[in-house]
């Protein structure tokens, strides 16, 4: 069994001090937050691109007493790559509280008292950075059903920047991406298809992906990477997803696929319709799906 570190748990007093903090002096943002109806505690995640790891930030009601979140003798530690400017930064917020000049390093405390260390982005300092290509894989599922929470803007973006990072011959890029949040209209796009797109009435967004055939006669193929990049991304991303073929596919009216959502959403000629891609957070985490060594059979080596 092999652990991975996905985040630290930090009590707070002040929610909103605190995300504030984090924001300034790390440049992280809110991926999502979880909590009751009745507002007795709020969980807030926050991270940022430069890592996968997150800080849970948690908030209870009616606590008046400050936390004790280890002080100096317990601390999480940061790589900036700009050491001298986060140690401006840093001085003109007054969150310094402890400066190693011979280790060229220094420590901020956050509004708890939690302190952070930072250090300058040195290989000496880097974690042994792992690919989770083959996690996300593993953890890939079509998800029909969801919890009906939204899905965090933070997160939207990263699945969508997956998409916009696909390899396309000759870089082209052929492809145009259409967010759909608006509940009327992700209903309307449930008769797309006579079957298949029924998760869409529990979805909280869609993503229809397109191409202009002109542009690219690898159209088909690009359109391909850019769903299946945004599907491993938004399993990484612990958000659900579904692939609703378009192209060659007939809406229940009748009408091709292809026609019902390019009137329903102005796609103007020559583009076509490739596939869209559904989103919602799960009802239930998926589990890890295991490697079924049965398919290397479909491994050949040198000839068929």
């Amino acid at each position: 069994m092999d652990g991975k570190a996905i985040h630290r748990c930090l009590h707070v007093l002040d929610l909103e001090k605190s995300i504030a903090f984090y924001e300034k002096a790390l440049g992280m943002t809110e991926i999502r937050r979880m909590g009751p109806e009745d507002g007795s505690w709020t969980n807030v995640f926050m991270g940022s691109d430069a890592s996968g790891f997150q800080l849970e930030l948690t908030w209870n009601r009616g606590r008046t007493e400050p936390y004790d979140n280890g002080g100096r003798d317990s601390h999480l530690a940061f790589t900036v790559d700009d050491y001298e400017a986060a140690r401006a930064l840093h001085e003109e917020m007054g969150c310094i509280c402890h400066v190693n000049e011979a280790m060229g390093l220094y420590f901020i405390e956050d509004p708890d008292g939690c302190w952070l260390e930072i250090l300058p982005n040195k290989a000496e300092f880097a974690p042994q950075a792992g690919v989770d290509v083959l996690d996300a894989m593993a953890r890939r599922r079509s998800l029909r059903r969801y919890s009906g929470e939204p899905v965090p803007q933070a997160l939207l973006d990263r699945i969508l920047e997956a998409g916009l990072r696909s390899a396309s011959g000759r870089s082209r890029r052929p492809w145009e991406l259409i967010v759909v949040r608006d509940r009327a209209m992700l209903d309307d796009l449930v008769e797309c298809r006579e079957q298949g797109a029924a998760m869409l009435t529990g979805a909280d967004a869609a993503i229809v992906v397109v191409a202009d055939p002109t542009c690219a006669d690898t159209w088909v193929e690009d359109c391909s990477i850019v769903m299946a990049n945004m599907h491993l991304e938004a399993a990484a991303s612990g958000v659900g997803s579904c692939w609703i073929q378009g192209r060659l596919r007939q809406a229940a009216d009748g009408r091709s696929t292809h026609e019902f959502v390019a009137n329903l959403l102005k796609v103007p000629a020559p583009y076509q319709l490739e596939a869209i891609l559904s989103l919602g957070m799960p009802e239930a985490e998926a589990p890890r799906r295991p490697f079924d060594e049965t398919l290397l059979g479909k491994v050949h080596w040198e000839t068929f």
